[in-house]
């Protein structure tokens, strides 16, 4: 046998048992993808529990339920000594806005105004309150908070 046909029988010998192997590991990664899809499933479950459980995320997270409730506590005495503000101001200069001057009218309106907005920002509290609330990550640290707040009606 000559030297051209060995070299050409060791590179088809060589290109077979490379093929093969690659049809095994194919095979193999078939076969093992359940497995590896649910040991990554574990090992990810196990990194969020890590992390949640975390000293610092779990301080931070007490810590921003317990600000933001204060907040929102504080947010609607505010909104109510405004609402209050408004209803004296009534009192005292009537309803009909046609009967007062210029400057009674810009008093009102940033009473209005100041309401509006308080009502807003207080919207926005609640919602974020809330929202994180029905994060299963979050809402373990409330440590007797209400699970949701429920918005005030004026």
């Amino acid at each position: 046998m000559s030297e051209t046909t060995k070299l050409i029988k060791y590179v088809v010998f060589f290109s077979l048992l490379v093929g093969a192997v690659s049809i095994i590991s194919v095979g193999l990664g078939i076969i093992t993808l359940p497995w590896h899809t649910v040991t990554a499933q574990v090992d990810s479950g196990h990194e969020i529990i890590e992390q949640t459980y975390e000293a610092d995320n779990a301080i931070y997270n007490y810590e921003w339920f317990k600000t933001q409730y204060e907040d929102i506590k504080a947010q609607e005495r505010k909104i109510q000594t405004t609402k209050n503000q408004i209803d004296e101001f009534k009192s005292v200069y009537g309803t009909n806005m046609s009967e007062w001057d210029t400057p009674t009218k810009q008093t009102y309106s940033q009473l209005q105004t100041t309401y509006t907005g308080q009502k807003g920002y207080y919207e926005n509290l609640v919602a974020d309150y809330n929202a994180r609330s029905q994060m299963a990550n979050r809402n373990i640290f409330k440590d007797g908070l209400p699970m949701s707040v429920d918005k005030m009606m004026w």
